[in-house]
């Protein structure tokens, strides 16, 4: 580039003359994203509980905070405890009778096949059954 005796640019020469890039993106990815979320979920912030101090994870203090402005009467509160508690109970209706199906398929096949099954399969069934929720309890 020229410039003059004086170290300064001709007249009509830019000193950038393919001027200041441009700022890339950053580029995030939605595993990124989410991992990220469940990170900051897992943030511990401090609680005062029962006069004593105590750190709990943010998602914890969130649903403290949702169960409090329900029992509180706000309606929007409300209706979203109201959601989250029949997701969950759904939730967990289908992993328990989904360990039931599988209970029952093993029962079935111990006295279908008594000859065939081993002492092992016979404990993961009772295993099985040990870990389900009372209620929905077979025997």
């Amino acid at each position: 580039m020229a410039r003059n005796k004086f170290g300064q640019f001709e007249k009509g020469t830019c000193g950038n003359p393919r001027g200041r890039p441009r700022k890339m993106p950053l580029r995030i990815s939605d595993e990124q994203l989410r991992q990220d979320f469940f990170d900051a979920a897992e943030t511990l912030i401090p609680i005062v509980e029962n006069g004593k101090r105590k750190l709990i994870p943010a998602r914890l203090a969130i649903e403290k905070q949702l169960i409090l402005r329900a029992a509180s009467g706000d309606m929007k509160a409300i209706i979203e405890y109201n959601k989250r508690r029949e997701r969950y109970t759904l939730e967990h209706v289908k992993s328990q009778l989904s360990i039931l199906e599988a209970i029952v398929d093993g029962e079935d096949s111990i006295q279908r096949f008594p000859e065939d099954v081993t002492d092992e399969f016979k404990r993961t069934v009772k295993l099985l059954n040990d870990s389900l929720d009372p209620y929905f309890r077979l025997h």
